[in-house]
Parts: C-alpha cells; sequence; structure tokens
C-alpha cells in the first residue's frame, strides 16, 4: 500500500474505528516514516438535553382529588365503558386466545367489584374480581387501560369535563394520547413502580421524559415527594400534572378551557414545561393553536 492510499483509508475509518490517537500511531510506525499524518477528524456535534421549567410551590388555587376526602368510598372497582371490554388471563392476548378459554367478556357500562384497588402494568390495569364472572374460570387478569371508564384506584376520571379534556389535549400535543407507559421516542415500559429514568437520544436531543405527559426525572424528583406519590402509576401522574398546572397559576383558566380565551390563555402559561405547546422556547417541534383547539373541542364532546 503506498502512502496516500494508507492516508485516504485512514481518513474514511477514523470516524468509525478508532480514535485519532490510534491512528497516529499507526501511521508512525508505517514503513518508517515520519512525516505521515493523520487528517482532523471533526468532533461530533454536542447533543442537547431536554429541558422542563418546573414552576416553584406557592398558593394557587388547584384541584382536590377525591381519592383524597374521607367519604370516599370503601368498595373497589373498576366501571367499565361504552364498549365491550375482555378480561384476560394474560396481557398476551394470541396467547390466551390459541388456549381458547384465556378471557371473558365484560359488558360495556357495567360496574365491577374487586377484591384490592386495581394496579397497572404496561398499557393494562390489573383487577383481582370480588365474585366470579359467570361462565367464567378468570377472576384475576388484565384488561386494556382504555376500556375502563373509572376506577377506586383514581385518576383523570375524578376531574371535572373541562380539565378532563384539557389533559387529554396535553397528551395529544405531546404525543401519548391515552398511553401512560411511554418514553421518548415511543419507547414503552411496563413496571409504574418509579419513574423509568431512560436518558434516549434522538436527533440532536436527549430526554429522559417519560409517562403521559413526559416527565423529566428531575421534574418528577422535584413533584413526588411533596405530593406523596411513591409510584409512577397513571393516578400518580395526573397528579402531578395538575400540580405544575396549579403552581403555573394555569388551573382556574384550564377549568373554564371551553372559553377559547382561557385555553388559549392556558396553554402559554405552560409552554415553558411542556414543550409541544405553541409558543414554547426549546425549539423543539410545536402544535398550532387552531389544532389544539380542534383537539380539545373533540375531547369535551366525549364526557
Amino acid at each position: 500500500m503506498n502512502r496516500a492510499a494508507l492516508i485516504t483509508l485512514l481518513a474514511i475509518a477514523a470516524p468509525v474505528c478508532a480514535s485519532a490517537q490510534a491512528f497516529d500511531e499507526l501511521l508512525a510506525a508505517y514503513a518508517g516514516d515520519k512525516n505521515l499524518s493523520l487528517p482532523s477528524v471533526p468532533a461530533a456535534p454536542a447533543l442537547a438535553e431536554a429541558e422542563q421549567y418546573l414552576p416553584p410551590d406557592n398558593k394557587e388555587p388547584g384541584f382536590e382529588w377525591p381519592s383524597e376526602r374521607k367519604d370516599r368510598a370503601a368498595e373497589d372497582f373498576f366501571y367499565i365503558g361504552n364498549n365491550t371490554a375482555f378480561l384476560k388471563a394474560s396481557t398476551d392476548l394470541a396467547a390466551d386466545l390459541a388456549e381458547g378459554s384465556g378471557r371473558c367478556a365484560l359488558a360495556p357500562n357495567a360496574l365491577y367489584k374487586t377484591q384490592a384497588k386495581p394496579g397497572f402494568q404496561g398499557e393494562h390495569m390489573t383487577v383481582t374480581l370480588a365474585a366470579p364472572l359467570p361462565g367464567c374460570a378468570i377472576t384475576r387478569g388484565y384488561l386494556y387501560m382504555t376500556d375502563v371508564s373509572s376506577s377506586s384506584a383514581g385518576g383523570a376520571w375524578e376531574l371535572p369535563r373541562t380539565v378532563r379534556a384539557f389533559m387529554d389535549t396535553l397528551a395529544f400535543a405531546e404525543g401519548t394520547k391515552a398511553r401512560y407507559n411511554y418514553i421518548f421516542t415511543f419507547v414503552t415500559f411496563n413496571s409504574y413502580a418509579d419513574h423509568p429514568r431512560k436518558a434516549i437520544c434522538a436527533g440532536k436531543l436527549c430526554s429522559t421524559a417519560a409517562g403521559r405527559y413526559q416527565f423529566l426525572s428531575k421534574t418528577w424528583d422535584g413533584l413526588a415527594p411533596g405530593l406523596g406519590l411513591t409510584e409512577f402509576t397513571p393516578p400518580s401522574q395526573e397528579k402531578a400534572a395538575l400540580e405544575i398546572i396549579r403552581r403555573a397559576g394555569a388551573y382556574n383558566r384550564v377549568l373554564k378551557s371551553n372559553v377559547y380565551e382561557n385555553f388559549t390563555s392556558a396553554l402559554a402559561k405552560l409552554n415553558t414545561t411542556w414543550a409541544s405547546l405553541p409558543g414554547s422556547p426549546y425549539g423543539q417541534p410545536t402544535h398550532p393553536t387552531s389544532e389544539l383547539w380542534k383537539v380539545y373541542k373533540a375531547a369535551l364532546a366525549k364526557y
């Protein structure tokens, strides 16, 4: 191999195979030629860390969660929405169907009592029925959270309809919609024991954003202890998101967000926390207000 060919080969390989120092050593050993040197390799572009503003604690008004009141119903339950749902023995539906008896139908708009408060795993709610279903051998299993209208585990269903529609709009803007187990770039997780704390890089941005409202781990750590949240469950995520809204002084606007001026004012107060909202300063893609208003009105019509 001649001198020019060696330099060309090393220059091509350098960015992906080894450091410049290693190639300089190789060049120095080549045929005793002391004049060879490796062309400089451009440094990789620096990756930016995602930012998320957490408003300081204050005395702004907020939402009083019913599950924190003493008059909360003693019995645990889940209530199915408008469509037929299924209680499954496994989260692997294909395996259940192959066995022939892996799921049982749950009637729409029906309440089912459970032995304990429902739990969560991935995109499923986990339940243990208080009494067996007629003709069904399954008493403990899984159902999709999107099939559940409400449960004694609490969460978004406890919110006023205007607030719930606004939260749906916020989740739409963040790209999560009804999914509480999304990490940045739509990676999923199953356990809600804690914030996943997984940094993922895409393009020039690295982020630990997770959950329906894409909390950075440092944001979650700034909220959870003060709210007494020991897990990253869907109800905990709802409470943390409402706490941000309260601290930002936006709750009363969100409560009356069916008025367009209140809707836009709430977005403006929250766009330093959620980078997808119009006017956000972080340089990430945002949604136009007109699009979010249409999403909000559609969500409000459901409740």
